[in-house]
């Protein structure tokens, strides 16, 4: 992911943006906004996967299990990534991941098109999996280029970063719809795969790549010791939370898109989908506001509540666009809290030298949590209709709420 690493930022307004102001000074603004624009791909491509193909084969249980294959791609593709940037450095395991994403790209398309093994649906899952498998996740390898280049600012970095995650949560859906609407479903795809070539590419190249040149990490004072990340339970609770907040939003974009296309337009799915990030952005910026005396097991149980309420109030409203997109932003603000106190819950758990580990947990919850929730939702919604289909989020949301037992919160520090 990724798009959900969201520490809590400096507690008054004013030191915020006093911090935040170094961060330019750290990197320079051209790669905040190279870094920014590099990873819309990872918001538009599931979403214009889902589309395209829904709208090609008329089955919205074929569009979700090719979203699915992209975001199991992403998955696999994001961990192994990962651990070669580790090894070999950021610049020389990005280029040719470009590279690799642009041919997988077109070989979707090709298929997708018919022009490729027929179009078999076979073939098609396989060509998304391999466009997941390639994409190239910006998000969590700008992180690691914060923590390199500027220790002293991370928890403002960790900030910045999580809400340029929203914001791209909110451009990318739109852009997909926005873009269907003025040529057809499957110039999305071809539109994320040329600001990949040109951002991502840029991102490589980028002096800051230089951070992340292998070499034996220097110890610092005040780093507490590294745990394992997979073997403390309290990481390993939110990581669940995190398999459920990605059926919420696998369930939710399927069904979205499903009622859509009951309405004639199944690429008004997006624009839809978008309202989700938005409420999510709101709330993610206003979560300074909490006061410290809610603790994290208040603010997850209270999201969970909320995100049930709100996957509720979208299967009411299946039905109508506009009651349906006010339920879907109502579903957003509860995102955005919810997303927040688990990657508090893991920051703090998960301690500073295992961090990213933790994070990159969290991440592939996430995926995996999209790869189970999209098709389960596109089978409800051909199988028994529509507003079944939110379901899943239904279901989701009070599973999220049960990891927020009282058990969950003694596991990290309360607040």
């Amino acid at each position: 992911m990724d798009r959900h690493d969201v520490l809590t930022p400096p507690p008054t307004r004013s030191g915020a943006l006093a911090t935040y102001r170094r961060l330019p000074a750290v990197a320079g603004w051209p790669y905040l906004a190279v870094s920014a624009l590099a990873r819309l791909p990872v918001s538009m491509v599931p979403i214009a996967v889902l589309t395209a193909v829904t709208s090609t084969s008329g089955s919205v249980a074929v569009g979700g299990a090719a979203s699915a294959a992209t975001a199991v791609g992403e998955a696999l593709g994001a961990a192994g990534a990962g651990v070669l940037c580790d090894r070999h450095g950021q610049r020389r395991v990005l280029l040719p991941l470009v590279a690799a994403h642009l041919l997988a790209l077109a070989a979707f398309v090709a298929v997708l098109g018919g022009s490729v093994l027929g179009g078999s649906v076979a073939a098609l899952l396989a060509a998304a999996f391999l466009t997941g498998l390639t994409l190239p996740q910006v998000g969590p390898l700008s992180r690691v280029r914060w923590m390199r280049l500027s220790p002293a600012d991370v928890r403002t970095a960790m900030a910045y970063e999580g809400v340029v995650d929203e914001l791209s949560f909110v451009a990318g859906p739109a852009a997909v719809g926005l873009i269907a609407l003025a040529a057809d479903t499957r110039t999305p795809l071809l539109v994320a795969g040329a600001v990949t070539a040109a951002f991502a590419t840029a991102f490589a190249l980028h002096r800051t790549h230089r951070a992340t040149t292998p070499g034996p990490a220097a110890p610092r004072r005040g780093v507490p010791a590294p745990r394992t990340a997979g073997r403390q339970p309290s990481v390993l609770l939110p990581v669940l939370g995190m398999v459920a907040m990605g059926a919420v939003f696998g369930g939710t974009q399927a069904a979205l898109t499903a009622a859509a296309t009951d309405a004639g337009r199944a690429s008004d799915g997006s624009l839809v989908y978008a309202a989700l990030a938005i409420g999510s952005t709101i709330t993610a910026l206003g979560t300074v506001l909490v006061p410290a005396s809610v603790s994290l097991r208040k603010r997850w149980f209270l999201s969970a509540a909320g995100l049930l309420v709100g996957a509720v109030a979208m299967a009411a409203t299946a039905g109508s666009t506009p009651p349906l997109v006010a339920a879907t932003f109502l579903t957003g603000l509860f995102v955005g809290p919810a997303m927040v106190t688990l990657n508090t819950v893991t920051a703090e758990a998960g301690g500073t030298r295992s961090g990213g580990a933790a994070m990159a947990l969290l991440t592939s919850g996430t995926v995996l949590g999209i790869a189970v929730g999209s098709p389960a939702a596109g089978a409800l919604a051909d199988g028994v209709g529509t507003r079944w289909a939110f379901a899943v989020a239904v279901a989701a949301a009070v599973v999220l709420a049960a990891l927020s037992a009282p058990r969950t919160a003694t596991a990290a520090r309360e607040r």
